[in-house]
């Protein structure tokens, strides 16, 4: 790309030293984890049951344990047919998992002996994942817990209770330009009922598009300024429509502080926006009331909507966030943001902010407003 958008904080000169690396990975094509709750008949060994009913006859109270058996946890890759999801490489793959449960009776606290035996536990998962030819299955176990049911003996079965999570990745090596983040799992996809072929696999695996990892953006931008503005201010009755354009109460003039960072790196998880305008005191209309004197206010943005890309060089934004006006009360407020980088001096910003008693309007450009920095380029080589 010919620019590089970073992160502005204050008046930032140096570049964003994040780059492209080349490096031999093993990639994560896919990630979930699952859950197994079972409750399972377990037979009792007879010399164990003997033990029991003594106790029992006696008087005494049983109770009872059970635990993982350490270094038992396996799991096995049974089989994989296409998901009929829309998704090349989308398949449903079978896997089995098996641990070994200890369980331990005992006769008012104290162990009986006999009564300490092993049994096996297995579950059965169908899950979707993007399992692409040349991709291999790295699945384990990475907690289990269990529950002895006493008031569920039945005879000589007694009942336990078996929870058990696990991990399970879809992998293959391969040498990778990356700028790197941290990433989390998926939620599991819904197997519906029928299956369908999917169409022959590439050569080589290739990333399953639209579920992992979540799309890049078209556009990405920032824009920083900080110096004095008019801005169009509406409050009362006036705002919170485009009737205020026309009905607006003032047009302050102050210092305005804007930072705005859209899809940074093409991930809408990237994005902030924040804005600070400090009124600078001057005449005051005839008969302005009190509380409209300083139409100071701060905002900050909490979510962006998919920015879209405005002419050759331009994007826009929408979101929601939160106007605090001065010496008022917070509000939640929507936002439009368009940003025109055109070089060497053509640089445009526009901010409308609306919330139930204000609407705000900053039209920033860089011949009337020196200083002002609007970065937008185009994400599609990131694709």
């Amino acid at each position: 790309m010919k620019k590089n958008i970073k992160p502005i904080q204050g008046q930032q000169v140096t570049p964003n030293p994040i780059g492209p690396e080349c490096i031999r990975v093993t990639k994560v094509y896919d990630w979930v984890v699952l859950t197994n709750r079972d409750r399972n008949k377990v037979p009792i060994p007879d010399e164990c049951f003997a033990q029991i009913e003594t106790c029992r006859d006696e008087g005494n109270s049983i109770t009872a344990t059970c635990s993982e058996v350490l270094n038992t946890r396996s799991c096995d890759f049974i089989g994989a047919v296409p998901a009929d999801i829309g998704v090349p490489g989308a398949q449903i793959v079978t896997l089995a998992f098996h641990v070994h449960i200890r369980v331990q009776f005992f006769c008012n606290g104290v162990a009986l002996p006999g009564c300490n035996f092993v049994v096996p536990v297995s579950f059965v998962d169908d899950v979707i994942l993007c399992f692409p030819e040349g991709t291999e299955i790295n699945c384990n176990i990475f907690d289990v817990q269990c529950t002895v049911l006493l008031n569920q003996m039945l005879g000589n079965m007694v009942v336990i209770d078996v929870v058990m999570c696990k991990d399970v990745q879809v992998e293959a090596e391969v040498k990778l330009e990356v700028e790197a983040r941290f990433c989390g799992p998926r939620p599991v996809i819904p197997i519906p009922e029928e299956n369908a072929v999917c169409p022959p696999f590439p050569r080589f695996p290739q990333q399953c598009p639209t579920f992992f990892p979540p799309l890049n953006t078209v556009v990405q931008g920032a824009a920083e300024y900080d110096g004095p503005a008019t801005i169009i201010y509406a409050e009362g009755e006036d705002a919170g429509g485009v009737a205020a354009l026309a009905t607006f109460n003032a047009t302050p003039t102050g210092e305005l502080d804007l930072t705005a960072l859209i899809a940074d790196q093409c991930n809408l998880a990237n994005s902030s926006l924040q804005v600070s305008f400090l009124d600078t005191p001057g005449p005051t209309p005839i008969g302005t009331p009190d509380d409209e004197l300083d139409q100071s206010f701060t905002f900050t943005a909490a979510e962006f909507n998919q920015p879209t890309e405005v002419g050759t060089n331009g994007l826009s934004v929408t979101g929601t966030g939160t106007i605090t006006p001065s010496g008022g009360v917070t509000e939640n407020a929507t936002f439009t943001l368009v940003m025109n980088d055109v070089d060497p001096a053509g640089d445009t910003l526009t901010l409308t902010i609306t919330s139930p008693s204000l609407f705000i309007r900053i039209n920033l450009n860089e011949t009337a407003n020196p200083g002002l920095e609007v970065e937008v380029e185009d994400c599609g080589s990131n694709f």
